[in-house]
């Protein structure tokens, strides 16, 4: 089993990269945050922690910048009903204390951010999320899965107007210039000023 890889970033797409270990290439599917975060990173070498699924219809391996980030995929697929690649869409727009609080609340409406995930299937993952709010609690108790939340909304903001047909380089500059007007806005508030105009 592969539960790490140190290598060259030799490709990276939205959904996966490939980094180049002692000459072979290893595709590598990861969430968003660390797409962003492999950007500036192309052609140096970088460490993953990985998970290396094994499944009858074949291999796939999952990268994460922490061990934590890595644990945190494994408990959200392992819930019922919740494959591999929903548990890396959700860990895309949400972290273990965003899902803990989205439980708390019952607000299936934020979880509906993640694009595809509407109606019978927001509902399912709601409930297993919710039926595992103890599992979570542990993360939110170690301070290395907690991220700044100001990067998450800005984060957030960026991969959701991705969805709405921006290129990532103006996303990821439309972002920034209204985060500069408004310091404080959320991600539905900055993608909403991207979209009308509005300051």
């Amino acid at each position: 089993m592969i539960a790490s890889l140190r290598g060259k970033l030799i490709q990276l797409e939205m959904d996966h990269l490939v980094l180049d270990v002692a000459g072979v290439g290893y595709e590598v599917h990861i969430p968003f945050p660390l797409h962003l975060e492999c950007k500036e990173k192309m052609k140096e070498e970088i460490f993953l922690h990985i998970f290396h699924s094994i499944t009858d219809r074949g291999e796939r391996l999952f990268g994460f910048s922490t061990r934590k980030d890595r644990e945190l995929f494994q408990l959200i697929k392992s819930l019922h009903g919740i494959g591999e690649l929903t548990a890396l869409k959700i860990l895309s727009f949400f972290q273990a204390d965003d899902l803990y609080k989205i439980a708390k609340e019952d607000d299936r409406k934020t979880l509906e951010k993640i694009p595809k995930v509407k109606g019978k299937t927001s509902e399912k993952i709601l409930f297993e999320i919710k039926q595992n709010l103890k599992k979570l609690e542990m993360f939110l108790n170690d301070e290395s899965t907690k991220t700044d939340s100001e990067d998450r909304e800005t984060d957030l903001a960026t991969l959701a107007l991705i969805q709405l047909g921006f290129d990532e380089k103006t996303a990821t500059k439309q972002v920034a210039d209204a985060k500069k007007l408004n310091p404080g806005y959320t991600a539905s508030e900055i993608v909403k000023q991207v979209i009308t105009g509005t300051r």
